[in-house]
């Protein structure tokens, strides 16, 4: 019993060692239409994580994140490739500055690709650090910045992590400005809010039918949330909004590397090849299994 006990506490702390979220596992579904010259089109895409256990000893926390992105663009442009694939690695190291500070290193690799002709250049790289404090039981901060080498060049992402629970029926959570969520909680099973997402990506094409072109996806949602808690270790959540930006741009092999802050360029960039940007509904359907504690906690 003792050896299963610690066993969970080290899933436990595996799952929060990267962010608020407290999940074990996770599959998500979003579907994002969209419409250019005329022409109705939509991006699908299916996103499964996996937080795996590794090592936890006194204040120190190893924990990993397995993760596969498949992405799909129906009645896109000839020029993109219909289909783009991402398998992701993450670690990350959490060292507990008292009972109430802890600080946290990570970094990932992850090959995004159409996965026609695998190389070096379809691998990306994240890195990163993440400092938390808990104020008081209705409140925890935090502050962070991730570097992300992405085809498109280099990426910056400051945050925020927030976790206000001011009573037992509203809660604001989430990285801001890239993932904040205002939720009411009607019981301890329904909950709706609303929730902003930011995000850029880019996957690398085939080297042979594409010489090494990119696709940079940048969209900026937002959603309507419902969630319910099901079965004690499940939940069920979904999301309605729209994209209000949204952009799928084709780019030839990068010979230059610029900065981005989060989805905002700094200075000159090389133009794209092709470029969707428009505006459009977005979808979102997921399930996720947390077995060992509930989300009210």
């Amino acid at each position: 019993m003792k050896r299963y006990f610690s066993l969970a506490l080290v899933i436990l702390f595996a799952a929060t060692a990267f962010s608020q979220d407290r999940d074990l596992a996770t599959v998500n579904y979003t579907l994002s239409k969209l419409k250019y010259n005329d022409t109705a089109a939509n991006a699908q895409q299916l996103d499964v994580k996996l937080r795996l256990p590794v090592y936890q000893k006194n204040k120190n926390v190893l924990a990993g994140v397995v993760g596969y992105k498949h992405v799909s663009l129906n009645n896109f442009p000839s020029a993109y490739s219909q289909s783009l694939n991402g398998i992701t690695f993450q670690g990350a190291w959490m060292h507990w500055l008292g009972s109430k500070r802890s600080i946290t290193l990570f970094a990932q690799a992850g090959l995004f690709s159409d996965m026609q002709d695998i190389s070096s250049k379809d691998f990306r790289y994240t890195a990163g650090f993440r400092y938390r404090q808990k104020h008081s039981d209705k409140l925890s901060t935090g502050l962070g910045l991730a570097y992300s080498r992405q085809f498109f060049g280099n990426q910056v992402v400051p945050f925020i992590d927030v976790d206000y629970k001011p009573n037992e029926h509203w809660s604001i959570t989430g990285q801001f400005p890239v993932k904040p969520k205002v939720l009411y909680h009607f019981n301890s099973k329904v909950s709706a809010g609303v929730e902003v997402n930011g995000e850029a990506a880019s996957y690398r094409l085939s080297a042979t039918e594409k010489s090494n072109q990119f696709i940079q996806i940048n969209q900026w949602t937002g959603l309507a949330k419902l969630e319910w808690q099901f079965a004690k270790a499940w939940q069920f959540n979904f999301g309605i909004g729209r994209n209000f930006r949204q952009t799928y741009k084709l780019y030839n092999d990068a010979s230059t590397t610029p900065w981005t802050i989060i989805t905002i360029p700094l200075g000159e960039k090389p133009d794209p090849v092709q470029k969707i940007d428009c505006k459009g509904l977005n979808m979102q359907l997921g399930i996720s299994f947390t077995p060992f504690f509930s989300k009210k906690e």
